[in-house]
């Protein structure tokens, strides 16, 4: 991908050399040395080994806009190798909008959705970033700290002092008696602006008194068309395993560092999508959803939820058409373990089902509910047992993000490869009038599961008279043409799972939701993983 670079380091050291006045601090010019990059005729960059240039330490290097970014273009155009000569700590993401980016010490880090941290590899791409070498210009002590608010304040008080119209990079590094992180899953093409993908594909983790680093930029009011302004924060842990967006956190006690920088300098994409932008459009709404939001701004929400009888998971947060997203696993097991004896055909995670792809989210074909559903199930599990039956689980909790890509997929009118299988009598322009898709699922709230008979005495799946997802009045459990054994058999299942606290679906046979289901107005986004309730 070729790059635009814009040079304005010179204006933009001339203003603040005027704005900082008499009694701000000065800075020696600090360089170091890197090979320089060429540019061709044809737009490339190649390397000069004979030739080097002094690269200005106290410069802020940014990639493309943070609007571009909002606007949906995730398309990498800098690799992680060429950014590691710009700088040594930063924060931005990566090609795809594939999780959050932490710089330090000279190492990019990668916080997944999966709430795991990798190092990338030099030739990952990157679509936003801002990097600098950084050196210690003041420091200070942090104890005590009980919110994001409260750092953002201390923080703002040394930028009043030192000038609000400079650079600020900062590191702290300590311990944190609570620390809460968001990332984002991967996306693929056409890709959505950034705030319709953090309503579904972000992942929220907390953690308690754990050490590690914030990684923070401030930009300064005047860089409102080009970046989000004030302070954006990162978090890595310091044994490199946990990390993310900050929403929130609480700090015990910790070192703070702070590098002030005068320069900026930035490289342009040009990609076709950046290119047919209008970056005169007003993203400022956008950009405060995304970049400001805090563990603090949705206190309201979770107090909303503790005086319901829902209980409540840790990292919720609520999309733009109310609903209560949450990342956290915890409450969650895999029915591998829960319900021994049931048989996993978790079609999602094959391409045998209607959109006929492996669906998001499903990265293992494993089932995961939460503890009460499957402590019910197992009780169906162990009764239908004992007359010659194992449950057959075709799938159970579905992260939000399957359900996007569901809806993603009956968008696309064209796409009909599975038609003659499960809607061979619908139009695909009727299924979300139906009501065969819709933008969320109970499945994701983790206490309904899809299921069918497995007849231990003939080791086969029990006639129901009809397939699992087939769209139709087929599937309803009443329907009455079919066979009297067929429809036998749908009550011995519906039956046993009523008996055990499950309400059943009118429109599926295979349906079932746990009638006290512990989170009735939440909607998880965690993966299909073991990794997950690991």
């Amino acid at each position: 991908m070729r790059k635009r670079v814009v040079r304005i380091t010179a204006f933009f050291t001339a203003v603040m050399l005027g704005l900082a006045g008499c009694g701000s601090k000065k800075k020696n010019n600090k360089q170091t040395e890197q090979k320089t990059e060429i540019t061709t005729g044809n737009g490339d960059t190649t390397e000069s080994d004979a030739e080097v240039k002094a690269v200005d330490r106290e410069t802020v290097f940014q990639v493309s806009l943070l609007q571009g970014l909002t606007f949906g273009d995730y398309h990498g155009s800098i690799s992680a190798d060429e950014l590691k000569k710009r700088g040594d700590i930063g924060i931005g993401t990566f090609d795809g909008l594939n999780g959050e980016m932490i710089t330090l010490d000279g190492t990019i880090y990668r916080a997944a959705a999966d709430g795991s941290v990798e190092v990338v590899p030099d030739d990952e791409t990157i679509p936003f970033s801002n990097v600098t070498f950084f050196d210690t210009d003041e420091t200070a002590e942090l104890s005590g700290i009980d919110s994001i608010t409260a750092l953002q304040d201390k923080l703002n008080e040394k930028v009043d002092t030192l000038g609000k119209n400079r650079f600020y990079f900062i590191r702290i590094d300590g311990t944190f008696s609570e620390m809460n992180v968001r990332s984002e899953y991967a996306q693929k093409e056409p890709y959505k602006p950034l705030a319709e993908v953090l309503e579904t594909d972000q992942t929220f983790f907390d953690y308690e008194n754990i050490e590690g680093t914030v990684v923070g930029l401030y930009c300064p009011p005047y860089m409102s068309d080009l970046n989000a302004t004030g302070w954006h924060l990162h978090f890595v842990s310091a044994d490199r395993q946990k990390g993310g967006h900050i929403l929130g956190l609480k700090i015990d006690k910790a070192e703070l560092s702070i590098d002030i920088t005068d320069g900026f300098e930035m490289a342009l994409p040009e990609d076709d999508m950046f290119a047919d932008f209008d970056l005169t459009i007003d993203q400022s709404e956008d950009i405060e959803k995304v970049e400001k939001s805090t563990a603090d701004d949705t206190s309201e929400d979770t107090t909303i939820a503790e005086d319901a009888t829902e209980k409540v998971p840790e990292g919720t947060t609520v999309s733009e058409d109310g609903v209560t997203l949450s990342g956290d696993s915890s409450d969650f097991v895999l029915l591998s373990e829960a319900v021994p004896d049931a048989i996993l055909e978790i079609r999602y995670y094959s391409t045998y089902n209607f959109v006929g792809d492996r669906i998001d989210g499903y990265e293992e074909p494993v089932a995961l509910l939460t503890k009460e559903a499957a402590a019910a199930l197992k009780e169906v599990s162990d009764d239908l047992k004992e007359k010659g039956y194992r449950l057959k689980i075709f799938d159970a909790y579905r992260p939000q993000m399957a359900v996007t890509n569901f809806v993603e997929w009956a968008e696309d009118n064209d796409d009909t490869r599975m038609k003659e299988y499960f809607y061979p009598e619908l139009d695909k322009s009727v299924l979300f009038d139906q009501g065969y898709i819709a933008l969320h699922s109970g499945h994701s709230r983790g206490s309904t599961v899809d299921l069918t008979l497995f007849d231990m005495r003939t080791e086969k799946e029990v006639d129901m008279g009809g397939t699992f997802d087939y769209f139709g009045e087929l599937s309803h459990p009443d329907y009455t043409d079919i066979t009297e054994e067929q429809y036998a058999n749908r009550m011995i299942l519906r039956e046993a799972m009523i008996a055990h606290g499950f309400r059943p679906l009118d429109e599926e046979w295979w349906h079932f939701t746990l009638d006290e289901e512990p989170y009735p107005d939440t909607y998880f986004t965690f993966p299909v993983s073991s990794e997950s309730v690991e």
